[in-house]
Parts: structure tokens; C-alpha cells; sequence
């Protein structure tokens, strides 16, 4: 049986069927420097391409920071580049006026403020992280019924339609006419843009000749082909029974090689977190049965 989907996100997968995900090539050399991330290329003697590991993002590309560039940095030490240095892993279009002015606004490279070919910007690292985890963020309210109002419930208030309001003050009639109105809108807002990332970060693996090794995948377009392949196979999204864990996972680790991970009739989203609240559960359980003096 396949896992819910609020109806209001069903797109047309192609082929949809899973995708194997193509492995990464870590980079060498990779150091921060003021706003930059940067590296020199080189040859990579005796590195071997890296899966990247289930569920990745559900879980180590949600917990990235993009004000946290060392963190970001080891990204491309541990797994390659996070994304493509063109931007191409995003659609642009989508974007506000100002984030494209503090993108464009970057130095380029091997100029007197970025003497370094091959590096990234802090703002094009905020740009990609930040969208990617707000289409994330869409993807698993999704999941749940009610989800998607709970999500945009935070913007839906007086002080928004009115400011809203004002801004069209110029049309004909009010706009938008009520709260109900401005909830489906920026529903509406956020599954399109969930649908936008989700179709630029899988560009690199359409039709083509070679493998999807040879597309230069990115830790970003990875990523999503793993959100894609959740979505082919209907898999569920689950939240960890570890009290003190709660994170969402689909497939649990450390009981399998990569890509044997189980999917049906777990709690825990890992071996560790599986223990952890059993020893917590024993400990709750003998101090209940103990006498009391």
C-alpha cells in the first residue's frame, strides 16, 4: 500500500520507476576562506567514487547550515560538490529579485576579490541549502493530512491579508477576498515551488547518452533523485519512536548494506535510536517494579 500524498502534489513521474543514484566524487584539497568555500583541482589518486547514504535528504541535508560554511565545506570533502557552479542545479526564475542581485553581485573568479578559480559563494550556498530544505520541508508536510495548512498556517493571518490587500489595492476588487483564499494560495505557492526544485535538480539525469555518473551529479541533485525514487516507489515517511530523536526517515540504518534497507515494521530511524529507547523503556520499567522501602 502506498504511503499518503496530499492530492494537491501528485505529479506525473517519468519513468516512474526507481532510479539508482549515481555515485559522487569527494574533492580534495577543500578550505574556507572568508565568504568562499574553495579547492584546487587535481587528480584524485586512490579515491573511490561514494554512494551517497540513504535517506540523505531527510537527514544530513536538513541539518545543514547555511551560515555554516566549514560544515559545508566537508560536504564536498566527504561526498563532492553540493551543487553545480553554474546554478543549474535551480531554477532561477523562480527566485526574488534580491536573492538574484546578491547572486549576481558575487566577485568572479580569478579577479583582484576572488584571486581563486574554483570556489563558492557563501550566498550561493544560503541560495541553494535554504531552497532545498523549504522544498524538503513542503515534501514532508505532504505526508501528513492537514499537513500543508499546518505548514503555511504561521502566514495566514489578518496582518498578512491586509498588507496583501494593500499591496493590490489597485485592482478592481479586494484581493485576496479572504483568510480561506490566502491559505490555498500560498499552498498553492509552495507545492508549485516544491515541483520547480524538485524538476531543476533533476534536469542533469534526463535523456541523454553516457551513465548518470557522467551528468556530473551534485550532492543537491542526488538528493532530490532520492526524493524522486520515495516518490516512485510510495515509500512513507516516518518519524523516529526515540523520544529524544523525532527526525523523519523512510529507510532504517545500520541493519544493511546500502540500498537493503527495510521499510516496513520499523519505529527508528537507526539501530542506535532503536537501543537508546530500549534501555530507556527497561530503566522506566525497573523503577516502577522496584519496592519501596
Amino acid at each position: 500500500m502506498s504511503a499518503y500524498v496530499d492530492p494537491r502534489f501528485r505529479p506525473t513521474l517519468w519513468p516512474g520507476t526507481v532510479i539508482p543514484a549515481p555515485p559522487l566524487e569527494p574533492f580534495t584539497g577543500v578550505w574556507v576562506e572568508g565568504d568562499w568555500i574553495l579547492w584546487k583541482p587535481g587528480p584524485r589518486r586512490g579515491q573511490q567514487p561514494i554512494e551517497l547514504p540513504e535517506d540523505f535528504y531527510l537527514r544530513e541535508f536538513m541539518d545543514l547550515s547555511a551560515d555554516d560554511l566549514e560544515g559545508i565545506a566537508e560536504v564536498f570533502r566527504t561526498y563532492g560538490a553540493l551543487f553545480h557552479l553554474s546554478n543549474d542545479d535551480l531554477d532561477l526564475r523562480s527566485h526574488s529579485d534580491e536573492e538574484l542581485e546578491r547572486i549576481r553581485a558575487i566577485p568572479e573568479a580569478g579577479f583582484d576579490d576572488q584571486p581563486y578559480p574554483f570556489g563558492v559563494h557563501r550566498e550561493q550556498v544560503r541560495l541553494h541549502v535554504e531552497t532545498a530544505q523549504a522544498a524538503i520541508t513542503t515534501w514532508l508536510a505532504c505526508q501528513r493530512e492537514g499537513g500543508l495548512e499546518e505548514l503555511v498556517a504561521p502566514e495566514v493571518t489578518e496582518e498578512t491579508l491586509a498588507s496583501i490587500q494593500a499591496e493590490n489595492a489597485h485592482q478592481n476588487e479586494v484581493w485576496p477576498p479572504s483568510l480561506d483564499y490566502l491559505r490555498n494560495l500560498l499552498i498553492e505557492l509552495r507545492v508549485q515551488e516544491l515541483k520547480t526544485v524538485l524538476g531543476a535538480a533533476l534536469s542533469r539525469f534526463s535523456v541523454g547518452i553516457g551513465g548518470l555518473s557522467d551528468r556530473y551529479p551534485t550532492v543537491h541533485s542526488v538528493a532530490f533523485l532520492q526524493l524522486y525514487n520515495h516518490l516512485a516507489e510510495g515509500a512513507a515517511v516516518r518519524t523516529c519512536a526515540n523520544h529524544n530523536c523525532g527526525r523523519d526517515f523512510v529507510r532504517q540504518r545500520g541493519r544493511a548494506n546500502y540500498g537493503q534497507h527495510r521499510t516496513t515494521g520499523i519505529k527508528y530511524c537507526s539501530r542506535e535510536c532503536a537501543r537508546a529507547q530500549a534501555q530507556r523503556d527497561l530503566r522506566r520499567r525497573r523503577r516502577t517494579t522496584e519496592p519501596t522501602a
